[in-house]
This record gives structure tokens, C-alpha cells and sequence, in this order.
């Protein structure tokens, strides 16, 4: 992966400033730019995918950004299942067990012991959040590639996709962190800067899904460069 392009790319493009100023505005908008925000990057990454030499897209585009936002999420949020269950049990079971004691003292002790229980769980959630971080971005490759909602959610070929090629997937996350913290430090200039790095990052995350999805020889045939209706969903 070309750590420096994925960075450096956005300002490549005649019209970047624009861009990222729209995009850290829309990203204001509550959950609908939000989602907005996340199906730009995938953008990006099929614009990379298909060897466009401009990979920013419009925002022209809205509604199928949109659109391609939401299947970012479920595909997020169908990956993350392991992790909200466990967290869901946990938390039934404490707090279950904290209210069936008989006495203060009783709960006191339930309460010191599940305090226990969740710091020895918290390397392990770490682990198996970082782990989960990985297929995800590999489901969303998988969508990028295909433009298919369907085939992003085959666990089973997903995981096995990741074990074949467990180090660049694991680039992919490397890089989506430092991005990450990248568009962070726009908060140190009163969080005003938040906006416009924070969609920045994105935009680095995106690119660098695009790259990971040519080198795993997933991408599709390059297509022609078009800003017309949106394309239709499988």
C-alpha cells in the first residue's frame, strides 16, 4: 500500500477545497450526514478500485452517497454483533445477579466481583474489537468491489479472505488509525478544525480501502468516470 498517497491525494484535485469544506459541513448534519460522510469514503475507495485518477467524487452525488453510508453501517454494525452481545450479557447478568443479593453487603460484593470480572474482560474485548475492525474493513472491500450488499455479509468467505491476507488487511487497519488521529487533531484549534480533518481522515480511510481492494486483486474492470443517476444496489 502507498501509505503517502492515501494521505496526499485529496490534494491532488482542482476542486479539494470545496470538497472538504462541503464534506466537513454535511458531517454537522446528525446521522444523515454522518452516513453521508461514510459512503463518500466508500466512493473513494471504488473510484480507486476502478483506477479513476481523480478519486474524489461530487457531492452532487448525495443521495447515493447516502445510500452507500447505510450499507457501511450494516455492514459495521453485522460484524460488531460478537462484541455487543457479550457486552449486553455481561451487563444483564450483573446487573440480574447485583439485584438478587439479600443485603447491601451482598451487592457490594457482586458489584466488587463483576468489577473484577469486566477489567480482566477488557484485553480480551481489545483484542477481539481490533480483530473484528480487520474483517469489517475487509466486508467493506468486499462491497467495494462488488457493489453488492449480499456478498459483504458472507462471513464465512469474508473471514476466510482475511486469513489468506491477514497482514494487508491489517495495514488497512493501521492506516484507518493513523487517519484517524490525524483528523483529531483538528480539535486542538478550538474543534472548528475537527470538522474539516475529521473528513479528511475519511477521505484518507477510503483511499487507502481502495488500494488494499487492487492489491488483494479484488477490483473489477476500470470503469468510465461518471457523476450521472447512482447506481442501482444489489
Amino acid at each position: 500500500m502507498d501509505i503517502g498517497k492515501a494521505f496526499s491525494f485529496v490534494f491532488e484535485d482542482e476542486e479539494w477545497v470545496s470538497k472538504i469544506l462541503i464534506g466537513g459541513l454535511i458531517g454537522l448534519i446528525p446521522l444523515v450526514g454522518q452516513l453521508a460522510v461514510m459512503g463518500y469514503a466508500l466512493k473513494v475507495a471504488q473510484n480507486v478500485a476502478q483506477g479513476n485518477p481523480r478519486p474524489l467524487p461530487r457531492w452532487s452525488e448525495f443521495g447515493d452517497h447516502l445510500m452507500r453510508g447505510l450499507y457501511d453501517l450494516v455492514i459495521r454494525l453485522v460484524y460488531s454483533l460478537p462484541i455487543l452481545v457479550i457486552a449486553l450479557l455481561f451487563a444483564c447478568v450483573g446487573g440480574l445477579a447485583g439485584g438478587g443479593a439479600s443485603s447491601q453487603r451482598a451487592q457490594e460484593r457482586v458489584g466488587a466481583l463483576f468489577g473484577l470480572l469486566g477489567i480482566c474482560l477488557v484485553p480480551i474485548m481489545l483484542v477481539l474489537g481490533f480483530a473484528i475492525a480487520i474483517v469489517a474493513y475487509a466486508a467493506l472491500g468486499r462491497f467495494v468491489a462488488t457493489n453488492n450488499l449480499g456478498a459483504a455479509l458472507r462471513i464465512g468467505e469474508v473471514v476466510g479472505m482475511v486469513r489468506k491476507s491477514i497482514g494487508a488487511w491489517a495495514m488497512m487497519l493501521v492506516v484507518a488509525i493513523l487517519a484517524s488521529f490525524v483528523g483529531g487533531l483538528g480539535a486542538i484549534a478550538c474543534g472548528v478544525g475537527a470538522l474539516f480533518t475529521g473528513f479528511y481522515a475519511q477521505c484518507v480511510i477510503g483511499h487507502a480501502l481502495g488500494q488494499t481492494v487492487v492489491q488483494q486483486g479484488m477490483a473489477a474492470e476500470p470503469a468510465p468516470v461518471s457523476y450521472g443517476p447512482p447506481p442501482t444496489y444489489q
